[in-house]
């Protein structure tokens, strides 16, 4: 079961050509209608309450094995139990968990060629407006599918990467072969750009890296062989990650691929850190993070991009910080604000947390563990800014916010 994945501008050409095939067979949809311009008209309806997103249509492609003395095959039933796993693996569909409203779909059966394969087309914004999240759609959309072939008996087709063999074999216990053949991210197929941005050439080495259940200070070192530094987070003896760096651009590891965060790497992949064995090595890999120059004859040059997003975050981080103050003030008023161990001061939200130890704050977020900012106090500046997409918007609604908690209440974050 092979998946393929195309973001457009519009709907119509596509319906109109997975429509207009002799063999198409609509064997699934949450949408009236038989003809593309039925279709169209209500994805339209859709469209335009996310006028930020360029490309509204996912035209999403699973194609069965057919070769020479082998063949699969799939009753209307069956590909509909495949469309509708697919897309909610993909987040089109909500998955039990979450609230989420579903995205507009219609699923097509094709046998206009020698084998069988599946059309769907989806909005990528969904009814309520939000957008559907593709950061990861080349590494989901094939663990979805050997998944899925899994469970229905099919063959489970070479996966492109280590991680996703390894995450089909930790999640599912499926067994899926490596193909030599590596094929280009859907990023990379759809990009401007001939060369991998620096992101991609970071995702790849630490999939290499991490084969084998490494320690820490083989798993630094294999991504230093190929240009990659690594600038660990500790907090005391306790490790607690890695930011990346590549060109100059600084990619946290959870930025990077989720399945890569710290705890991840040790749960999934075996990595194993012990302090008094990786503290030089991991020593070593900071000062050369920090150093700006690898060669001291040839300085590196930071992009214009690192500039431009540092000065952003740092922007960010500095507009949030009266709110954070309010909410401190008033939490120290009502006693919300615990002391810890270590003569830390911990005030925790819904899916954030602040801690002041010493002259330090910092922002943190309760989900991952992830640090979203941190400010020297005294100096009221701001040390560090690694805000993603959702963190900006959840404080930007605060800073709006009138108050922030009642009396008969713990602090709360309001969403």
């Amino acid at each position: 079961m092979i998946p393929v994945i195309y973001k457009k501008a519009g709907f119509l050409d596509t319906l109109k050509y997975v429509l207009g095939k002799e063999s198409a067979v609509i064997i699934d949809t949450n949408m009236t209608g038989k003809i593309p311009e039925e279709f169209n008209r209500q994805f339209l309806t859709t469209k335009y309450t996310n006028k930020a997103v360029k490309r509204q249509c996912a035209h999403l492609i699973i194609a069965i094995a057919h070769r020479e003395g082998y063949h699969e095959h799939l009753s209307d039933s069956q590909y509909n139990y495949v469309a509708r796993e697919y897309l909610t693996d993909m987040e089109y569909l909500p998955k039990e968990q979450t609230n989420l409203p579903p995205s507009q779909y219609v699923v097509v059966r094709h046998h206009d060629r020698d084998h069988e394969h599946l059309h769907i087309i989806a909005s990528r914004i969904r009814l309520d407006g939000s957008l559907v999240d593709d950061s990861y759609d080349y590494f989901n959309c094939q663990a979805s599918t050997r998944r899925i072939a899994a469970e229905l008996g099919l063959e489970v087709t070479p996966t492109t990467s280590e991680a996703i063999a390894s995450r089909l074999k930790q999640e599912y216990g499926i067994i899926a072969p490596i193909s030599p053949n590596r094929s280009k991210s859907i990023r990379q197929i759809n990009s401007k750009h001939k060369n991998p941005t620096s992101k991609e050439i970071i995702r790849s080495k630490i999939e290499e890296a991490i084969q084998n259940s490494p320690t820490v200070s083989t798993f630094i070192q294999r991504l230093e062989e190929n240009n990659i530094r690594v600038l660990p987070k500790m907090r005391g003896l306790e490790l607690l990650g890695f930011t990346y760096i590549h060109n100059n651009i600084k990619i946290a590891g959870y930025q990077v691929y989720k399945p890569y965060s710290w705890n991840k790497l040790q749960s999934e992949y075996g990595l194993t850190y012990d302090y008094k064995r990786d503290i030089a090595v991991l020593e070593q890999a900071k000062t050369k993070a920090i150093n700006r120059r690898d060669n001291i004859t040839l300085p590196e040059v930071t992009s214009d991009l690192e500039n431009q997003l540092s000065a952003e975050n740092k922007s960010w981080a500095e507009s949030i910080l009266p709110t954070i103050g309010k909410i401190w003030d008033l939490a120290n008023q009502t006693g919300k604000i615990k002391l810890m161990d270590g003569v830390i001061k911990l005030l925790k939200g819904k899916n954030y947390k602040i801690t002041i130890k010493g002259e330090e704050l910092t922002i943190s977020s309760l989900q991952d563990d992830r640090e979203i900012a941190s400010y020297n106090l005294e100096k009221n500046t701001v040390l560090a800014a690694n805000p993603i997409d959702e963190d900006k918007q959840y404080w930007g609604k605060l800073t709006h916010k009138q108050s922030t908690f009642t009396q008969n209440k713990d602090i709360e974050f309001l969403s």
